[in-house]
């Protein structure tokens, strides 16, 4: 499963910005969604026309290819990859069929892959991709002949979709969107004049001036075209299943999901960390990016300072020829660096977003006590991950999770800290506004809302 970021646009409005270019802003504004892969396909008056390659959205697009892709309508995806070699995923997945040509882009993944692979492949499919949207294209394009609208067809095969998913599918007439029964994976509808635009998030619709119209609802397949918006209702679930991770890391501070800004629910997870766990200290620190909030959080409940200790190499990225293992199990990063003057001398807190393999975790102790912290307290805003997440939030077997095997004292003598403490469930689910039957906790409880 891999993490991924989707944007569309359908440009109704002669005079507006273009419409390859805006979807390029989108997928930068969501480049922290994935850095591995970028794609766009663009429709030109019924023919397609795309670019997908390995790299980051600047690295694949320059001004003078978006120029050539103009066109009236787009979807674009960067992604994460976590398997194999990423070019294999790199979407969207772009197919002629019987009723002309279709283009998909998938966010987030399914369980039942093999199986839905074999059935195809024993009926005559040939893939070019390991990817699920090429299995889905396929479902797909087999279906429409059996239906009148592309959009029946699509409702005919979701129930044979077992997983987390939002999904982009556009034809040369229209543009689709499509969220699974339980709303793992989040899928925005916004609107500037007469231009209807999907996005993963929000966030870049303010930079956009895109006006956010609502979310798409759980088992929505809702059709943006010239017409404008067309909804219908496929498969539901009494229980709802956003991933809780959209909060704790994927999604910008500034994006809101489900009428809950990201930064305020971060910031809130802080706060009630402090109260769960409170630690004697002189100090708040932050790990930069995504430790901002909570660590501010804490801080506030704490009446303690928040101090910029940490700078992040902005150069520092997935490209980066990263250390040896020996250079990290040394504490050696490019990544991260410490303002001396910060810590030195001081009880230090340490706030985190969250803890998956505990690697970081010992990389932070170790910076701040090589910089004079006299102690070091390890605070994560998020529950223990014990389980691992297939619905592309991270692909790692049970394993790999540290807190699958290991106990939080055992983990706080690995990574040197001088105490350590998790966010409770309770507490997140109090942070995001949610309850179990509304947000997606596998990883940190085993309660998995699909098989």
């Amino acid at each position: 499963m891999d993490r991924s970021g989707l944007f569309a646009m359908y440009n109704n409005n002669v005079d507006a910005f273009s419409t390859a270019a805006s979807i390029y802003y989108g997928l930068f504004s969501m480049q922290h969604r994935g850095m591995d892969t970028t794609g766009i396909c663009i429709n030109q008056n019924g023919q397609f026309k795309y670019k997908k390659e390995e790299g980051m959205v600047i690295d694949v697009f320059d001004e003078s290819l978006l120029k050539r892709m103009e066109g009236h309508a787009g979807i674009g995806q960067v992604l994460q990859c976590s398997r194999g070699d990423a070019r294999d995923f790199a979407q969207p997945i772009v197919i002629r069929y019987t009723s002309g040509q279709m283009a998909v882009a998938l966010s987030g993944g399914l369980v039942n892959t093999d199986e839905l692979r074999k059935e195809l492949e024993l009926q005559g499919a040939v893939f070019q991709t390991s990817d699920d949207a090429e299995i889905i294209s396929v479902l797909i394009s087999r279906a429409r002949n059996r239906f009148e609208t592309i959009e029946e067809a699509i409702a005919d095969i979701m129930p044979r979709l077992k997983g987390g998913y939002s999904l982009l599918v556009m034809t040369p007439r229209k543009i689709i969107g499509v969220r699974d029964p339980f709303g793992m994976k989040p899928l925005i509808l916004g609107k500037k004049r007469n231009s209807l635009y999907f996005s993963s998030e929000t966030c870049i619709f303010n930079e956009l001036d895109v006006e956010v119209i609502r979310e798409v609802l759980p088992g929505e397949i809702v059709t943006i075209n010239q017409d404008g918006i067309k909804s219908s209702m496929s498969q539901t679930s009494e229980k709802k299943a956003l991933c809780s991770y959209e909060y704790i890391y994927h999604s910008r501070p500034d994006s809101v999901i489900q009428g809950v800004e990201v930064f305020e629910a971060r910031e809130a997870m802080g706060r009630i960390l402090a109260k769960e766990a409170p630690a004697d200290a002189d100090v708040i620190v932050w790990v930069p990016n995504s430790g901002l909030a909570s660590a501010s959080g804490y801080a506030k409940a704490m009446g303690l300072p928040l101090e910029d200790a940490f700078i992040k190499n902005k150069f520092h990225c997935n490209k980066f020829v990263q250390p040896t293992e020996d250079m990290v199990r040394r504490g050696v990063t490019m990544k991260l660096a410490v303002i001396k003057s910060r810590v030195c001398g001081k009880r230090v807190v340490v706030v985190d977003d969250s803890m998956v393999k505990g690697t970081t975790g010992r990389i932070l102790v170790d910076l701040l006590k090589d910089a004079g912290a006299k102690e070091v307290h390890v605070r994560v805003a998020a529950p223990e991950v014990k389980y691992p997440c297939h619905f592309g939030g991270f692909d790692l077997d049970q394993a790999s999770l540290i807190s699958s095997h290991v106990t939080t004292e055992h983990i706080k003598d690995m990574i040197g800290a001088d105490s350590l403490a998790f966010l409770s469930v309770e507490g997140l689910l109090e942070a995001c506004q949610g309850t179990e039957d509304t947000l997606c906790m596998a990883c940190f409880t085993g309660k998995y809302p699909v098989e």
